[in-house]
């Protein structure tokens, strides 16, 4: 008989990845909440417009409404961490395609690192002596 611990994901050991994939979580839920409230309110509009104005039928605007929020949807990849194996941790094993948001952040991340590094270089030696 298997526990519900047997099942969990697999989680990294190291405390810098765990702390950056949920700072990253938290960025990507704070953007899909805001993805949510612009949707609701773009959706209401169009569907306004599109029953308003008609077009024979045509509701073309509430439905690129929807269709800009699945891409936004996909691009952000919600639940995409760097610390974890592309895996549900359950046995079921599927590829997650990559996410643009996670690029983004990962060259962020890259910038970040290479201008600490850089001002570290360029701090002159003598800045710690008496």
């Amino acid at each position: 008989m298997s526990s519900f611990y047997d099942n969990q994901l697999p989680v990294p050991a190291d405390r810098g990845m765990v702390l950056r994939d949920f700072i990253v979580f938290q960025l990507k839920l704070a953007a899909d909440g805001l993805r949510d409230v612009v949707a609701i309110n773009l959706s209401i509009v169009a569907i306004v417009v599109d029953l308003v104005i008609g077009r024979g039928g045509r509701f073309g605007l509430f439905y690129g409404v929807v269709r800009l929020s699945k891409r936004f949807e996909s691009w952000l990849d919600l639940h995409r961490m760097k610390g974890i194996a592309h895996d549900d941790g359950w046995g079921d094993q599927f590829q997650l395609p990559g996410g643009e948001a996670d690029d983004l952040l990962d060259r962020f991340e890259d910038l970040v690192e290479r201008k600490a590094s850089e001002m570290r270089t360029r701090r002159d030696p003598r800045d710690g002596e008496y």
